[in-house]
């Protein structure tokens, strides 16, 4: 489909859901390439009622042809986002979905555009992480307060069982990790050593929980809509929610803390300790933070980022997508199994 194909479709689309609209045009249409998992593209829209003009910034995602999360399904995704439109949480607010293939030729559903800038988990030319001291310290205990209050949701309320609820007990936990388990398992990869003892402890060692709330799956830095001003900063927005679902809220917190999203910094999340950033979210939830769980979910987290590059590479290698970002995996991958190693105790000193 051609730029000007696709901007005409979406024009139609739009025009359809827009109330009282006498015109309806797409501008500034980009695709954006920072995303790996989906298609985004952010456009503004221009909307005319009488005499009276409006420009408002949307973002949409498409379901790609291939990519790292596959099988894909946009519409749990877009019903959560949908559901939590009006709550306070910073989510942004999502007004429609598309299944139509004939529309733009994939799934989609389109969000309203946040402001903020999306900081990214890399070291900064002095190789201190993203963000000044400052910065840190004041977004370090609001990304840990809105994860508490993620967390209390309250999701039966909001009609959030087809996420599909988790057995009581060790339920939670041995769905993620079946899920997990079934993707490195379906990307057929030669597995080292260090990967297959590792899904022998978690398969040994799965925790229980009482409690089962939302969990946004991809809670870290470089989904985080961020507003730096001054010394300090504010968090405007969470985005990336393709990996939602119900279970463990302590798996939220693990996968923030690792050191996946670390950005060469020994801080959570670039911003804070991680003894400090996990005492936060206890203090705003309530919530004991319980290291066995913590432990299970942090070695989790290492073997889902495996699962998620292993199954881009299976992607690119059968020629099912052309993005060059997914070929370079390959070279990734040893930074992960040495995190595995450290982990369970295989390298020296660790």
């Amino acid at each position: 489909m051609s730029t000007g194909d696709f901007e005409t479709r979406l024009e139609r689309f739009l025009a359809a859901k827009i109330d009282d609209a006498s015109e309806v045009r797409v501008r500034n249409l980009e695709r954006n390439t920072e995303g790996f998992s989906q298609e985004t593209f952010s456009f503004d829209v221009e909307i005319r009622r009488g005499d009276d003009r409006e420009l408002r910034g949307y973002v949409l995602k498409r379901e790609p042809e291939a990519g790292l999360l596959e099988p894909y399904d946009l519409e749990p995704e877009f019903r959560v986002l949908h559901a939590l439109s009006d709550d306070p949480l910073p989510s942004p607010p999502t007004p429609w979905f598309e299944g139509d293939r004939a529309v733009l030729e994939r799934p989609f559903y389109v969000m309203e555009k946040l402001p903020g800038e999306v900081p990214v988990p890399s070291g900064g030319p002095d190789g201190t992480g993203p963000f000044s001291e400052g910065e840190r310290k004041s977004l370090g205990p609001q990304v840990a307060q809105a994860l508490a209050r993620l967390h209390a949701i309250d999701w039966r309320k909001l009609g959030l069982e087809f996420l599909g609820v988790p057995a009581p007990g060790r339920g939670a936990a041995q769905r993620e990790l079946d899920r997990w388990a079934t993707r490195l398992e379906r990307a057929a990869l030669p597995m080292p050593p260090i990967l297959e003892e590792s899904l022998l402890w978690l398969r040994t060692h799965v925790p229980e929980t009482e409690e089962i709330t939302v969990v946004q799956g991809d809670y870290r830095l470089g989904n985080f809509l961020v507003a730096c001003e001054g010394d300090s900063a504010r968090l405007l927005g969470i985005l990336d929610w393709e990996l939602v679902h119900l279970g463990d809220p302590l798996e939220d917190l693990a996968w923030c803390g690792s050191e996946l999203w670390r950005g060469g910094t020994p801080w959570a999340g670039a911003m804070l300790p991680p003894e400090e950033f996990a005492a936060a979210y206890a203090a705003a939830s309530g919530r004991e933070v319980d290291t066995g769980r913590m432990a299970f979910y942090g070695l989790l987290a290492t073997v889902k980022m495996i699962a998620i590059m292993w199954t881009g590479l299976r992607a690119f290698d059968e020629g099912r997508t052309r993005d060059l970002r997914m070929a370079i995996f390959d070279h990734q991958l040893p930074f992960l199994y040495a995190l595995l190693a450290a982990a369970r105790g295989w390298l020296p000193g660790a």
